[in-house]
């Protein structure tokens, strides 16, 4: 199991659900390496130990099989948008918010290239892919937004600076896969912090 495939339950599963364990493993790290045209129910199914017939018997089609492998693959995505910042002033919320996003952007690199992967793939799960990671950037460009209204509501325009927010981090993200150089990586973090500090900024009297 890779860092990046199907988290470990916190108990050891037994019958029915190790099996379908063990596949849902398989095909997450199949499909990460070889996208989704590229992986066939067979490889899943000898990657996990078991029979071709014993995969289709859990998953009703490769389709069902690579939406919950990609749904798994989403939970920490969804956690982190979960998380509660009740206590937090708005100034330190906005930067957990960034940093939120910037750890998962570092935890689950491999999962990322596999998420565009497959939006360039011209398959059967191609729309439904494209609509559940745009959902979820709309809610994390939300939770930035409602951060940003407490934190300057004399703005102009506190929507148009959370998705401004929101451009630079992606931006950033996606650079980083046509350059690896650390010493650019590290100007677009100083740039991101730059925004950061400027919105809070905007916040003061």
């Amino acid at each position: 199991m890779t860092e990046h495939s199907v988290h470990p339950p916190d108990r050891p599963l037994r019958g029915k659900a190790a099996t379908q364990e063990r596949i849902l493993v398989a095909a997450t790290e199949l499909f990460l390496s070889q996208g989704y045209e590229g992986t066939t129910v067979a490889e899943v199914g000898e990657r996990a130990g078991v029979a071709r017939a014993t995969v289709f018997w859990h998953f009703s089609d490769k389709a069902s099989l690579f939406r919950e492998a990609f749904n798994r693959l989403l939970e920490p995505i969804r956690a982190s948008l979960a998380q509660d910042y009740v206590e937090q002033t708005p100034a330190k919320e906005l930067e957990q918010r960034v940093a939120v996003y910037d750890r998962f952007v570092g935890e689950h690199r491999e999962a990322i290239i596999g998420f565009v992967r497959w939006a360039m793939e011209e398959t059967d799960t191609r729309d439904w892919l494209i609509a559940t990671l745009l959902d979820l950037h709309q809610r994390f460009v939300g939770g930035l937004t409602e951060t940003v209204v407490r934190l300057a509501p004399a703005a102009e325009d506190p929507k148009g600076l959370a998705l401004g927010l929101a451009v630079a981090l992606d931006g950033a993200l996606f650079l980083s896969f046509f350059d690896a150089s650390k010493e650019r990586a590290t100007d677009r973090q100083a740039a991101v912090a730059a925004l950061v500090v400027e919105i809070q900024r905007a916040g003061q009297p």
